[in-house]
């Protein structure tokens, strides 16, 4: 069964911040999440950057979606 991925931004372009769980990482080094803000690159629309804060806050750099 593939993972689905809630796109939150369909509901709300400009939300700033959500909780989500990463559900796998591919052999590429990306990230699943179940849910998510960032809107991804798509038909020569740019993707968003940003971050995912961990809970002991540190941060990982998103610079590819």
């Amino acid at each position: 069964m593939a993972n689905r991925t809630d796109a939150l931004f369909r509901d709300d372009a400009y939300l700033r911040t959500a909780d989500a769980k990463i559900v796998a990482v591919n052999d590429r080094g990306g990230i699943i999440l179940d849910r998510t803000i960032f809107y991804a690159t798509s038909g020569g629309q740019p993707g968003d950057t940003g971050y995912l804060e961990r809970a002991d806050g540190s941060r990982i750099a998103i610079a590819a979606t």
